[in-house]
């Protein structure tokens, strides 16, 4: 859905792909789904909601040079690139650079239970990037009714906060530059955002702003939001 500068992305009109190992819901064309309306949005190229059954394994080709973030909503994953393994559990982000052709692991050793995570993906310029891999730990519960960084940094062209909000709560982020472009999606719970309303899984997309105004409409509403520009 289009609006006055921005784009709404309903959690119920992502493509979905299920296998007995993975149930994925993606917000932008992925693989092989194709939506004419779903086309990236800026360098954020993938924005995946993944379930990953217990024990199994699933494989990630990228198809670009990017940056691709992982951050765990519920359980752990283990991630394998080249000779290297990361383990990234709830709490934590993983940022992994990926030239295009590269193939990642991605698997669930809990047995039993699966583990949910989001992916995004932003296309970069691989032969300018100055760090091969970094894991950020963060704790919600202890940052509520705020936003919070969880990845800032001079080095990479993007900005990526939290907030964990009780119902009712406003507030207030700050774009460092107008021309920069900003992406919300909401893990748990109902917002406002700029006006629109927001449910579970939903994503909204932004331009030509100052700043976005916030509100949760309901208690322990999660929320992450993504700040790009070439010139951080």
């Amino acid at each position: 859905m289009d609006i006055s500068s921005g784009k709404i992305y309903f959690a119920n009109q992502r493509g979905l792909t299920e296998t007995a190992t993975v149930r994925r819901y993606s917000t932008f064309n992925f693989d092989q789904y194709h939506n004419e309306h779903k086309e990236a949005f800026g360098d954020l190229f993938i924005c995946n909601d993944e379930y990953l059954a217990g024990g199994k394994m699933a494989f990630f080709l990228s198809k670009a040079d990017s940056y691709q973030i992982f951050i765990p909503v519920t359980g752990e994953i283990d991630i394998v690139q080249g000779n290297k393994e990361f383990t990234v559990k709830t709490g934590q982000i993983q940022v992994l650079n990926l030239g295009k052709g590269e193939v990642l692991e991605i698997s669930n050793s809990n047995p039993v239970d699966t583990v949910n995570y989001i992916q995004l993906g932003l296309k970069t310029d691989l032969f300018l990037l100055k760090a091969s891999e970094m894991l950020f730990n963060f704790e919600l519960e202890n940052k509520q009714n705020q936003l919070f960084d969880l990845i800032s940094s001079p080095k990479l062209p993007f900005r990526l906060t939290a907030g964990l909000l009780a119902g009712h709560k406003e507030v207030i982020y700050q774009l460092k530059n107008k021309q920069n472009k900003f992406y919300t999606f909401i893990i748990d719970g109902t917002f406002e955002v700029e006006g629109q309303l927001l449910h579970t899984r939903d994503g909204l997309a932004l331009w030509d702003l100052n700043h976005v105004e916030l509100k949760a409409l309901s208690d322990h509403a999660s929320i992450i939001t993504l700040e790009m520009s070439p010139l951080f």
